[in-house]
């Protein structure tokens, strides 16, 4: 007996790495993207008097804007509450006055863009899918999400193929993601730089009201895994009324493209008439010649759609406290975008630092995301 338990004993290769604290992760990483990005708080400055209209100038220099910026994301990203620890305190003034949803896209960018330069290769492919998100608060009010079986709101999300994630935007529970399919796809252009071409996910993420808006306000081709594949082709007048068109369907991908609020109003209407001619149903037409044609290449979607199932599970653990219940607040949305953001924090971390795991680098294996009181 005694024999056989020293055989079950692991060997000192096989013992864990030790723990890294994710404050000091946040320190690494601050200072590796400051500097791969000079011209960083330069940016964040015109951004926050832009929002502000001039109002306001900026209270903190370079350094202490870095610091407190990179402890909010932490912050926020982990689901904390101000009274969980004395290093959260100062952090309400900064968040009320500096930290926004465009701020938060900024630094994304940032990020991004040290990552697909360790990578060497620029972000190409977007996947977008929807989870389902718990609120704290419960009331007679609240609305049942019958497809994610939850009681507050839905998180879609846009990660690549290889896990890092892009996007963050909150929907509610009664909306399709074809009505915020462009303001989702706006924001995951800004963060890639213009660079993604094709996006992919469900068949409820590439309807063809969503296939057609998106190709036409940003030239992305959707190819997702339909659940009805069009056996049909498109009608010879149908083909025809869109190549006497042209003109007017490039006037709506600019209007999109402008005002990308606008997708919502498209998406929930079945009739728009323009000198007589239904622009939803022209919209639609094109959706589905894109699908039709993208449904005959030979694209792995059910092995791509993989990605972000793992990428959800990995949000879910980093905001763990609370048991990823969010609460009810005006900021959630940058509480979501956070956690998208530790994300990346992680991942550029171990990329830094020459990650050779078989696994992608987005993962907490040797982070100590919280830290027991």
């Amino acid at each position: 007996m005694i024999d056989k338990i020293k055989d079950t004993e692991p060997d000192e290769d096989d013992t864990l790495p030790e723990w890294i604290n994710f404050s000091n992760v946040l320190k690494e990483v601050s200072q590796y993207v400051r500097a791969m990005n000079p011209g960083w708080f330069g940016e964040h400055v015109l951004l926050f008097r832009k929002q502000t209209d001039g109002l306001f100038s900026m209270e903190y220099t370079e350094e202490e804007f870095a610091d407190r910026l990179y402890a909010a994301i932490g912050f926020l990203g982990r689901n904390f509450r101000y009274r969980d620890s004395q290093e959260f305190w100062n952090l309400k003034y900064f968040i009320q006055r500096y930290l926004t949803e465009d701020q938060l896209i900024l630094k994304l960018k940032f990020i991004h863009r040290c990552m697909a330069s360790l990578r060497e290769k620029n972000t190409s492919m977007s996947v977008i899918d929807t989870m389902g998100i718990n609120s704290r608060k419960k009331s007679i009010l609240s609305t049942y999400h019958g497809r994610y079986h939850t009681i507050g709101f839905s998180d879609m999300r846009s990660v690549t193929p290889n896990m890092s994630p892009i996007n963050s935007f909150r929907c509610r529970s009664t909306d399709s993601e074809a009505m915020n399919i462009i303001s989702v796809m706006d924001k995951i252009q800004t963060v890639c730089d213009g660079n993604v071409k094709i996006y992919t996910g469900d068949a409820h993420t590439v309807s063809r009201i969503s296939a057609g808006m998106v190709f036409l306000s940003h030239g992305v081709v959707a190819a997702g895994r339909i659940c009805n594949e069009p056996k049909e082709k498109l009608g010879e007048c149908k083909i025809k009324m869109l190549k006497e068109n042209i003109f007017l369907l490039n006037k709506i991908g600019k209007l999109l493209r402008d005002e990308p609020s606008l997708g919502r109003v498209v998406a929930t209407k079945k009739y728009i008439n323009i000198n007589g001619i239904n622009v939803c149903k022209l919209v639609e037409d094109l959706g589905y010649l894109i699908l039709q044609n993208v449904s005959n290449a030979d694209i792995d979607v059910d092995r791509i759609c993989l990605a972000v199932e793992r990428s959800n599970y990995l949000k879910k653990k980093a905001r763990i406290v609370e048991g990823s219940y969010t609460r009810p607040k005006h900021d959630v949305e940058l509480s979501l975008l956070s956690g998208e953001l530790v994300l990346c924090i992680v991942g550029l971390y171990h990329m830094m630092n020459g990650w050779k795991g078989p696994m992608s680098p987005i993962n907490f294996s040797d982070i100590r995301i919280v830290v027991p009181a």
